[in-house]
């Protein structure tokens, strides 16, 4: 008969299915699984509470994998030896025999198997006996979201008949039962998915199982023979932020001398078989101690190269990817420069692992070294701070930021990546990135502008027209407009004459402080008329772009090229850097080339704010 399980729940008094034979032999006895109820001290129900992933706020079912497990454990003194002296079992084929089978099935992933949690056999005599209660996974790991629809009916089958062997009926699991079940990259692991379910069944070898009907009508049809059947509960159950895994109870009782009252004195506690469910965010992965995993520094090969057991030997992920019939079948080594056909091999890779029952954790990290031979994801996931010192313009940044991979990868997978300790950028940080570059783009514009003011001064021959240029582009705190702060650190060149050239009498001028005989070397601040005496002195030539001046924490410090023409007071040409704030230059300083390594900047940044230097400019300076 098949009784549900709820149906117990309200027992007061423990039951017990008692298989009774001669008065000369141990028996055993079997509580019915209880839960507890009001103040009832008996618990055969056991609820363990879980968490999140750490790093995340619910439980979502993909973030975890489960197994079923029975196990049976010894409770005080071996109770069958008791009595014994000879402390050999000699089981002969007897007049007592009984089992517990369970019956384990998931119609979701078309995953069903029968195994034993514990055989019993027993001829006259306390001694001739046999007891087999072996650990073993009733069901494979399977993703959280599909492993708790899993459901577990038990059957306890018992015998006084000498002509029936239970253990005879009871058969061989099935192949999807036997899996080993190990962890660990590399270690090879046995999980359930839709997808891994239907391949296991065309290539698992057939075992030799008896069907459970035909095991109950042999045994029915015999005397002295009985079964009974039952449902356990879910193995796990989840909400939100809290789930709980579901540990049923079987207390196991030998009964000497015939008796049938688990309470009487001959009764004693022989143990308990334990049917609990064991939770796992990773199998591919090792395990952090915040117990997220962690899937750094590792690489597709590696993962890929992971064994699945099956029941007569394994196979690489890789090849059970390559050799499935899955509609989604991925190419594994796409056209990398092709952003399209990576993006849609990324996605059937992503099909096809999930049906084969991995988590988001798991899955994940494959795709991520999946794509890492692609320069689209690399560029996606540039560091961005280096991002921002490299200067890359607003529109590459853009161009970048657009290849998200996002037909096949969602916010929430770039999260998950995140959290197991890989290098990507959410979409928070490219926003981040673009309001940064925006706003170095802004500071961009100001340098331009005052680039353009400069560069029509330098070029301009007529030093009147010069000092009416310049006047309006210079301020400092100190001296007000038409003032700027001069330095010198690019050699002898004649600056103090320079400067000491008086201003012409149509010109109103600032007057600077009197010029030294040697400019200090924190500089001085002169006119806009001795700025002119300064540049026409040095007779310049050519002038470059401007650029934002190297390994400068600000962005509104410019620096230019310039050479000189022949008979200038300094024949190599030099750099001139210029701060400036609010629209006006506070500051200008001559410099050698290899003040700023100026020469490996073009290197690192060819183009910063729109300017490109070649080379070749750099080295008519040397």
């Amino acid at each position: 008969m098949s009784v549900p399980y709820v149906s117990y729940l309200r027992l007061s008094v423990i039951a017990a299915v008692v298989l009774v034979g001669c008065a000369s032999v141990r028996q055993l006895a079997v509580d019915y699984p209880t839960v507890e109820t009001g103040d009832s001290k008996t618990q055969t129900t056991k609820q363990r509470p879980f968490s999140p992933v750490s790093g995340f706020s619910v439980i979502d079912g993909d973030d975890y994998y489960v197994r079923l497990i029975s196990e049976f454990e010894y409770k005080g003194e071996n109770i069958l030896k008791k009595g014994c002296t000879n402390i050999v079992p000699s089981y002969k084929k007897g007049d007592l025999s009984s089992a517990l089978v369970f019956s384990v099935r998931n119609d979701i992933l078309k995953f069903s198997n029968e195994a034993t949690g514990f055989i019993y056999h027993s001829a006259g005599g306390k001694c001739n006996f046999k007891f087999d209660a072996k650990k073993i996974n009733l069901t494979p790991w399977m993703r959280l979201d599909t492993g708790k629809e899993t459901l577990v009916d038990y059957s306890f089958y018992s015998s006084a008949n000498s002509d029936v062997d239970v253990s005879g009926l009871i058969g061989d699991v099935t192949a999807a039962g036997s899996l080993l079940s190990l962890t660990g990259v590399g270690a090879g692991v046995a999980l359930m998915g839709q997808f891994s379910a239907q391949w296991l069944s065309n290539n698992q070898q057939q075992h030799a199982i008896l069907n459970k009907d035909q095991q109950q009508h042999a045994i029915l049809n015999k005397v002295k023979n009985s079964s009974e059947s039952y449902s356990l509960p879910v193995i796990v159950t989840y909400s939100g932020k809290s789930g709980s895994l579901n540990q049923t109870v079987f207390k196991v009782y030998a009964v000497a001398e015939g008796g049938i009252n688990i309470l009487s004195s001959d009764t004693q506690p022989l143990g308990e078989l334990n049917i609990y469910p064991e939770i796992i965010p990773s199998l591919l992965l090792k395990i952090k101690g915040d117990g997220a995993p962690n899937a750094r520094d590792l690489s597709f090969d590696e993962i890929g190269y992971s064994p699945i057991k099956t029941t007569t030997s394994e196979i690489k992920l890789l090849d059970l990817i390559q050799q499935s019939n899955h509609p989604s079948k991925p190419n594994l080594k796409p056209d990398w420069s092709n952003y399209a056909d990576v993006e849609s091999n990324c996605r059937k890779l992503k099909l096809v692992v999930k049906d084969l029952g991995f988590n988001k954790f798991d899955r994940n990290a494959l795709i991520y070294y999946f794509l890492h031979n692609s320069n689209d994801w690399k560029n996606y996931n540039l560091d961005q701070k280096k991002s921002l010192s490299s200067h890359l313009n607003s529109e590459l940044i853009s161009s970048y930021s657009s290849k998200d991979f996002g037909n096949c990868l969602a916010d929430d997978d770039y999260a998950v990546m995140k959290a197991m300790g890989l290098s990507v950028n959410l979409p928070s940080d490219w926003q981040q990135t673009i309001e940064s570059s925006e706003k170095k783009e802004r500071l961009f514009t100001h340098l331009k502008s005052i680039e353009r003011q400069l560069v029509s001064v330098l070029k301009n021959s007529n030093e009147t027209e010069m000092e009416r240029q310049i006047y309006p582009l210079l301020a400092t705190a100190k001296n007000g407009d038409g003032t700027v702060l001069l330095q010198n650190h690019l050699g002898d060149f004649g600056l103090e004459q320079m400067l000491s050239v008086p201003p012409a009498a149509e010109v109103k001028s600032v007057e600077a402080a009197a010029v030294p005989a040697t400019i200090p070397g924190e500089g001085l601040v002169v006119s806009a008329h001795q700025l002119v005496q300064v540049f026409s002195g040095l007779s310049l030539d050519e002038l470059s772009c401007a650029r934002p001046a190297p390994n400068q924490q600000v962005s509104n410090i410019g620096i230019l090229l310039f050479t000189t023409k022949e008979g200038s007071p300094w024949a190599k040409g030099g750099a001139m850097e210029f701060e400036f704030a609010s629209g006006k230059i506070n500051r200008i300083s001559f410099q050698l080339p290899s003040f700023r390594d100026f020469r490996q900047d073009l290197l690192n940044h060819p183009e910063i704010a729109g300017c490109k230097i070649d080379s070749s400019f750099v080295d008519k300076l040397h």
